[in-house]
Order: structure tokens, then sequence, then C-alpha cells
């Protein structure tokens, strides 16, 4: 439209040209012996001036009528233009040899009108181009026939102009017959696309608002698609579905309902859903008092009708429709209503409303576009909750990175060593944070505490159990006389602050580094594996874990073991994560695979034997992560 636009401009810049030169100056001409010439000085200047923007305004005009020919071109549209270009020429060409001012040949005046008339057949086939009137919104459309109107008018009067006794005429035939040709021939060709245009507008004027409404629901589809994957926030969301459902169907008022996420999500037609909690998450052009006031017949909300059905819901006419109460049919600005669920997985979300003002407003058509809509809504607010949900579980992921950092610096950053033992020690949580403890330290004068300790369960809690017994041993474990004591410590205080669902297992040992005896206790623990001279036993102390029992009974069940070390012996003290890690035939790895894997390396280092027995729990699980945390502690008396 803008072309047509600047042809209109053009030409009326032109005709006022013609009008200025002829009120400014007076521009005669003089035939002699049929040419036609200026009389005078002034009129040579205001002849050539015409000639010249009369050409120029010719070439613009075809410049631009030809571009707008080919908008959407199909396959025989430039053939047709080349056909019209040839005649255009041959007619030009004619018109010069015909004229007096050309060649003056008199005989071809009969072939000059005939390759005339073609010339304008040619154009007629040619101007019925305008697919690009179709894509113009109603507004455009009346712009457009105004211009269509007018430009069709200047041209017919430059026609006019071109083709009598008239200056214009006498000031073309003059500056060149070939010019006159070519500037009378696309006047008329822009007089005959101008009137087709005018009456091609006019005939989609009464399609023009269909159209529109046609481009409106395409444009908001399209405004929906992007928001599915550009906006994450659900107000937003929501507020932004509202308002493009406005513009998809024309209504006067539209709200979005969602259901709760902890309310039900499915359901079968019988029961309906008029008891579920519904929120109002966006409205437009109507407040929350009015939706809440629009009842059934029998009081229950007017939602209830497509939860019944789970399918769109229309009202016609909401005045007079008998299943809305009668309080709730009047006064309200509502003609026509129609609901659309919003699904997802089998289950109703939410609810899209859009009302019109008066009835019958709401057809076939808009029907389905909505429901498409609702769809697309649907999608959109699922994304945005997996986008919540994901932003959630990746902020819990962090802080549970950071709750892994503060647990393995709870643990002993470095192990002691003496030229009397060798001691290494690992613990594996399964998850980010586990329940799994160990510590090594210095209790009294060649005296060092050793202790692992499981408490039940895994993840957070575990973590923070485990944090409060390292506090614990730290303070208890220099004064307590001897192993069973820390624990009956231990017991006392864990007993008064623990969870009753909640307990620890725990060994601990307390190696004599200048005599080489060590004193171990057992809470409820897994034994403790001994390796002297080839041979291996599992030590298995009685004694229950702790956090179970505030009386007697845990300082009666508890007792104390003396084991000496000699040369080369090797001491494990470990967590059940190690011997119950299971294959995938739901074999246990055990305490007899622990065992020989300690004795075939029984030669190496307490190093090598902690990787060896982690290597083989993982061959053997076929897993590189475990189901339950585990822990090793290795000690080898030199």
């Amino acid at each position: 439209m803008q072309l047509v636009s600047r042809i209109v401009v053009v030409v009326t810049m032109f005709l006022l040209l013609i009008g200025i030169l002829q009120f400014a100056m007076t521009v005669e001409f003089q035939t002699v012996d049929g040419v036609i010439a200026p009389d005078g000085y002034s009129s040579l200047v205001g002849a050539g001036m015409l000639a010249c923007a009369g050409l120029a305004v010719a070439l613009l005009v075809f410049i631009w009528i030809s571009v707008l020919l080919f908008i959407k071109r199909r396959r025989q549209t430039r053939r047709n233009f080349t056909a019209f270009l040839a005649l255009f020429a041959i007619a030009v060409l004619l018109q010069y040899i015909s004229s007096p001012n050309g060649l003056g040949v008199e005989s071809a005046d009969p072939f000059a009108t005939l390759f005339h008339a073609l010339t304008v057949l040619a154009m007629l086939f040619n101007v019925f181009r305008f697919s690009w009137i179709l894509t113009l919104s109603r507004r455009e459309k009346l712009l457009n026939l105004v211009l269509m109107l007018f430009g069709s008018m200047f041209f017919i009067i430059l026609s006019v102009y071109t083709s009598g006794d008239d200056t214009l005429y006498n000031a073309l035939q003059w500056y060149h017959p070939l010019a006159y040709g070519l500037v009378s021939i696309i006047f008329e060709f822009g007089a005959v696309y101008m009137g087709v245009g005018f009456a091609s507008t006019l005939l989609h004027l009464p399609t023009a608002k269909e159209f529109d409404r046609k481009k409106a629901e395409i444009s908001s589809l399209q405004n929906l698609s992007r928001l599915i994957t550009q906006v994450f926030d659900f107000n937003e969301l929501a507020a932004t579905a509202t308002h493009l459902a406005l513009e998809v169907t024309e209504g006067s008022a539209a709200w979005l309902e969602v259901v709760p996420r902890d309310g039900k999500q499915k359901h079968t037609p019988s029961s309906g859903r008029s008891d579920c909690v519904i929120l109002p998450a966006s409205v437009r052009n109507i407040n929350t008092e009015r939706i809440e006031d629009l009842r059934l017949a029998d009081g229950s909300p007017l939602r209830a009708l497509a939860f019944e059905t789970d399918k769109p819901v229309l009202i016609q006419d909401f005045t007079t429709d008998r299943r809305i109460h009668p309080n709730a049919r009047q006064g309200n600005g509502i003609g026509s209503l129609v609901i659309v669920p919003l699904s997802s997985h089998g289950g109703t979300i939410g609810l899209l409303c859009v009302t019109k003002r008066n009835p019958y407003e709401f057809d076939r058509d808009v029907i389905t576009i909505l429901y498409a809509f609702a769809d697309m809504v649907s999608v959109a607010m699922e994304n945005s909750r997996l986008i919540r949900e994901s932003i959630v579980k990746e902020r819990m992921e962090q802080e549970l990175l950071v709750a892994q950092q503060m647990q393995q610096s709870l643990l002993p950053q470095s192990l002691p060593s003496s030229p009397r033992y060798d001691i290494a020690a690992r613990s594996i949580p399964a998850y980010e944070v586990g329940g799994d403890y160990y510590d090594v330290q210095d209790v009294g004068p060649s005296k060092l505490g050793m202790v692992v300790g499981d408490v039940s369960g895994k993840g957070v809690s575990a973590a923070l159990y485990m944090a409060q017994l390292k506090g614990m041993f730290q303070t208890y474990s220099a004064g307590a006389s001897d192993a069973g004591d820390l624990l009956r410590r231990l017991n006392e205080t864990l007993c008064r602050s623990m969870d009753r669902r909640s307990f620890i297992s725990l060994l601990y040992a307390m190696l004599d580094t200048e005599h080489g005896e060590l004193r171990f206790a057992r809470a409820g623990h897994c034994p403790l594996l001994y390796i002297h001279e080839g041979e291996a036993r599992y030590l298995q102390p009685p004694g229950i874990a702790l956090g179970l029992d505030a009386g007697e009974r845990f300082a009666e069940a508890l007792q104390e073991e003396r084991l000496p070390l000699h040369s080369g012996d090797i001491v494990v003290l470990y967590t059940d994560g190690i011997t119950e890690a299971r294959n995938a035939v739901d074999e246990q790895f055990e305490t007899e695979r622990l065992a020989d894997v300690v004795l075939r390396n029984a030669s190496t280092s307490a190093g090598g034997i902690l990787d060896a027995v982690v290597s083989a729990v993982h061959d053997f699980s076929g897993r590189s992560t475990a189901d339950d945390d585990m822990t090793i502690l290795v000690v080898r008396w030199k």
C-alpha cells in the first residue's frame, strides 16, 4: 500500500505542476506543416519542464506498478508481463512512425491504433494481480480504497491531457514522439490499474473484518508460542494468556482459573468438580466478586459445567439460559460466554473463560480457535511449572553441594602418622550428603582414638546427626577413661536430643601406641575385622545402638574388648555400606569378600588396602555410585 500512496502523491504533484506552469507562464505552440513546436522562449522552457517531469513521473509510475504486479507472482506472471512489454514497445514505435513530429508515415496509423488496442488488452490481462490486498486490515483497505479512487481519477485526467490538443500533449509531441507514446500509454496503464484496484478493494471490504479476526488469531497464537519458550513467570503468563484470549475472540472480558497443585488433578465426569477450590490467576475487564456471583441453578459455581464434561461449554444467551441461576443472569454485562478447560496429563489444571456483551456472538470458528488456544496455554502453564520446579531443584542441589562440602570439612582433613602404625580412612556418601562418620584424634598420652559410625537413614537428616556426633566425640573423647565410658556418655546425650525414630551405630577403638594394645567397644555397629598371621577374624562384642535406650540397658549390654597387636596385624573398621553392597542379581558383598580382599592385599600399605576394598565393592556392584553410604578405616600395626 505504500507504493500506491507514492504513486498517488507523485501524480498529484505532477498535476499541480501542470497547473502552476499554465498559471505562471503562457505555454503556446504553433504547428508548421503538421509539426508541433513551442511559440517563444517562455513556451520552450515551460514545454521542456513539462515534458521532462511527465517522462520522470511516467517511469516512476511504471516501475512501482510493476513491483505491485510481481507481489506473490505466479509462474505465468513474468510471461504475461513480457508479452505486455513487447506490445507496449511496438505501440510506442508505431506512434512514433505515424506522428507528424516523428517519421510522419500516415499509412502506419491503422497499425498504431491496432497495437494500441492490443496493449490495452494486455494491460487488463496483467493488472488483475491484487493478492496483496488480502493481507490488509479493514482500516488499510478503506485507506487503499480512497487512494485507488483518487489515483484512477488523476490518471484519467492525465490520459485526457495526453490524448487531445492540450499543453501536455503538445509538450510531449514536441519533446519527442517516443516520449509521448511512452507517457500516454503508461498513464492509461495507471488508470486501468487504479480502476481495477479500486473495484478489487471494494469487493474485499465485506470480508475485511473476518480477515482481521483471523489475522489476530494467528498473531495471538504466534505470540503465545513465543510465550511458551520465553516467559517462565506464571503471573506474567496468566496475564498474557487472558489478554491474547480477548484479542483472539474480540471478547469483552476474560479470566483464567487455576486448580491448585494439591487439588484434585483427575476426575470422572460423573463426579464433577464443583467442590474443588479454584484460584483466579488473572482477570480482564471483570472482578473476582462478579465471577463468584456467576452460579448455576442449583447454586454451584459456574465452572462446574466444564468439570462435568471436560469439554468446552458454550452459553449463547446468558440472560435466558435455564442452567444459570436467575439472580446471576441480569446486570452483569454478559450476553454470551464460553468456558474452555485447560488439560494436562489427563487432568484439568484450569479454566479459560471469555464473555461477550451480546448474545449469540460466539460462532463455531471462534470456539475451535479458542480450544486450540487453550491447549497452547496448558502447555505454557506446564512449562512454567516445570521451569519453576527445575529452578527449585537446582537451588536445592546447589545447597546440597554446599552441605556436602561442609560435611567433608567435618571429616579429618589429614590423619596422624607414626613409625609404629599406618592408618587410612575414606567416607563415600550415597547422596550429596550422608550419615556415615569417622574420626581419628589423639585422646591422651600415647593414646589414639578412632571412631566409625552410621546414622540411621540417609540424606540431610542423617548428615545433621553426623555433625552433632562429631562435636560430642571431640568433647568427650579426651576425658573418657576407656572406650565404654565414651559410648555411655554419647548415648546419654543423644537420648535427650535425638528423635526416637533414629539411632546411631558406632564402633570406638582406643589404640595404645606405646604398648600396641587396642581397646574397643561396639554400639550395635558392624564387627571389627582383625587380620593376624594370615587369618581373618571378626570381633563382635555386645552392645546396642546409641539413642535407643536411655536407661541401664545400654550400659549393661555394652562390653569392651582388648586386642594386643603384633607386627603386620591389620584392623579394619567399616560401615554396612561396604558389606551390604548389592550386585545386579541382588547378592551382597558380605563379610567374607571383605576379609578376602584385605588378606589378598595384606602386604600393602593401609591406603593400598583401602583402595583395594573400595575398588572391589564398585566392581562387585557394577556401579560407580552406592546405594548406601560407605566408610572404611584401616589400621596397619608396623
